[in-house]
């Protein structure tokens, strides 16, 4: 094993972190196959197995499979042909599941978009890939509605919560809430319309390569300027079998999704493909609430949760925690943020003290490593650590603006290269050339904008990031990610502003909102008036959830040593 062998000193080289794996997880090769091939030559020998839990209704994975095949004919009516990208704007529901998979099936690609993001940047989205088909929530119907006619859109699918519940539920749904009406003829579908459409269709016998690109997850990357992460069905597979071999597991767990399918892929494959590749019952929330923890954990009793630091957080506040039988809970697990040692340390004793099988589990990952890049196991899970890296990846920690790798307990920034690897930004080469670089080793890794050190075990610890990302929710209350630089961009673009810092304030709400410290033009008052024209400035190149909700002026910012705006002494003030 590398890791035997006498150190050198640089965490690359040595892979101290291969002591924590098998020799069968290191030797063994990667699945060679499409995602939808993987799903299904794992569960087709189980097809009474439930596959999807979606409030009451169960379906199994031979209904799975059925429902993927009804959803690639449709598409096929549609026109749909092998390498096509189809845009799916959808929440937690099944048909975002039928949706991927189906279009993996007939070898096109699956363009996933926040479904709420705002007119200009779904707009933008869609004429990016040159979408003829899209697949909508019944909630952007409007915004795609009236400006369709601005894109290459020739026919859109929407979809309701409604359609895969149980008929009572259904009923109950539809006293609720008012359906979109869709005008005829129209380029619009109803998801029944849409199969129905493609009952008579035949499915096209597609050989695709796995080498290709499957699927597109939008991303800010470490800059907040959108970008389309494309990912093979290789890239995909390889997180899904580095996380198999070293998590035990048996068929049909429970895995509780608490994140939608188009954040990024650490929802939509470490939370969804992956469970469902093992043969888990997946429970699809479409808008998950932390408060209803319990809830959740009384009616589904899940085995797996993949969350965030926040919504376990919440956990805390909860009376009746202190009450619940948390036994179910097995591998339980939290990224996309760091959360402090005081309060992972609350959780863990919470959990443990009401019979939890585990203690908090972690990661680092990005988009652009198709999620997860470390994970941390029984063993290597150290308070303030993010784990270890998965057994096919390697890592290295770099100094900052160079290529120069550091030795271990030296911080600089995080670095992988490995299967995983996105195959780049959909048409920004340039942006890929970023952040992707070429080593003296010869190897492209990708540089994470995360700071951080490995210890001589081969453990990683993240110590802050070279540029911000908050998390927070939007009108329609699903977790998406602020970022400040691509706010501050927007308020520069006013002419009344000099200088201006955007950080995230704590909110039960949101989790985090944006607010705006701003430094005006000499001559310029501060009035009602002017905060309303920023903002509205804000609205021409900004989503709506990354609006400053507020606006404070300052006759000048806090300066870091080295002059620059310390956006950590605002957060900091913003919290007392």
């Amino acid at each position: 094993m590398p890791n035997e062998k006498a150190p050198t000193g640089y965490p690359s080289v040595d892979k101290p972190w291969l002591k924590y794996y098998s020799e069968e997880a290191i030797n063994a090769p990667l699945p060679e196959s499409t995602i939808y091939e993987y799903l299904y030559e794992n569960n087709k020998d189980y097809p009474a197995d439930i596959a999807i839990h979606y409030y009451g209704r169960k379906i199994t994975y031979k209904e799975l499979f059925d429902n993927i095949d009804r959803t690639a004919k449709g598409f096929t009516a549609l026109g749909v042909k092998q390498g096509d990208i189809v845009t799916i704007a959808l929440p937690s529901v099944p048909e975002a599941l039928y949706a991927v998979y189906a279009l993996n099936k007939i070898g096109a690609v699956a363009n996933m978009i926040h479904p709420l993001a705002g007119e200009k940047e779904i707009l933008h989205y869609l004429n990016e890939v040159e979408s003829r088909v899209a697949v909508i929530f019944d909630g952007t119907y409007e915004i795609i509605g009236r400006s369709i006619e601005e894109t290459r859109v020739e026919r859109a699918v929407v979809v309701s919560a409604a359609d895969s519940l149980p008929l009572g539920i259904k009923l109950l749904y539809g006293l609720k809430h008012k359906s979109a009406k869709l005008p005829a003829p129209s380029p619009f579908l109803t998801w029944r319309q849409f199969l129905r459409a493609g009952e008579d269709a035949a499915l096209p016998q597609v050989r695709k390569n796995p080498d290709e690109m499957a699927v597109i997850s939008h991303t800010g990357g470490t800059t907040g300027e959108p970008k389309g992460v494309m990912c093979s069905d290789q890239n995909i597979n390889a997180l899904i079998w580095q996380i198999g071999c070293n998590l035990p597991h048996m068929r049909q767990e429970i895995y509780l999704v608490v994140l939608p399918p188009f954040i990024n892929y650490y929802s939509l494959v470490n939370a969804m493909m992956e469970p469902l590749a093992f043969g888990f019952q997946v429970v699809l929330i479409p808008s998950y609430k932390p408060e209803k923890f319990g809830e959740y954990i009384r009616k589904y009793r899940p085995n797996h949760i993949s969350s965030i630091p926040s919504f376990w957080e919440t956990i805390l506040s909860l009376d009746e925690s202190q009450l619940l039988d948390l036994s179910c809970l097995n591998h339980i697990y939290y990224g996309g943020e760091t959360m402090s040692i005081e309060k992972e340390t609350a959780i863990n004793d919470l959990l443990l003290s009401r019979g939890a099988q585990n203690t908090l589990c972690k990661g680092l990952g990005s988009t652009e490593m198709i999620s997860a890049a470390t994970v941390s196991y029984d063993g290597c899970n150290l308070l303030g650590s993010v784990g270890i890296p998965l057994v096919k990846l390697n890592c290295k920690i770099v100094e900052p603006d160079t290529t120069r790798e550091l030795s271990y307990g030296q911080e600089g920034e995080i670095c992988f290269t490995g299967p995983t690897l996105m195959q780049g930004y959909y048409h920004k080469s340039e942006a890929t050339d970023e952040i992707i670089k070429l080593h003296a080793d010869g190897m492209k890794w990708l540089h994470t904008g995360d700071v951080g050190y490995i210890n001589e075990d081969g453990v990683v610890f993240v110590t802050g990031r070279i540029k911000r990302i908050i998390m927070t929710k939007g009108a329609d209350q699903q977790v998406t990610k602020l970022f400040p630089d691509r706010i501050e961009k927007a308020l520069y673009a006013h002419p009344a502003v000099a200088l201006c810092c955007v950080i995230g304030v704590p909110d039960e709400r949101r989790i985090h909102y944006p607010k705006a410290y701003v430094v005006l033009k000499y001559g310029v008052e501060p009035s009602d008036r002017l905060t309303r024209e920023i903002r509205d400035a804000c609205r021409d190149t900004l989503p709506s959830y990354m609006i400053p909700e507020e606006i404070e002026y300052r006759s000048d910012l806090p300066r870091t040593e080295r002059g620059k705006v310390d956006y950590r002494a605002l957060e900091k003030e913003s919290r007392y």
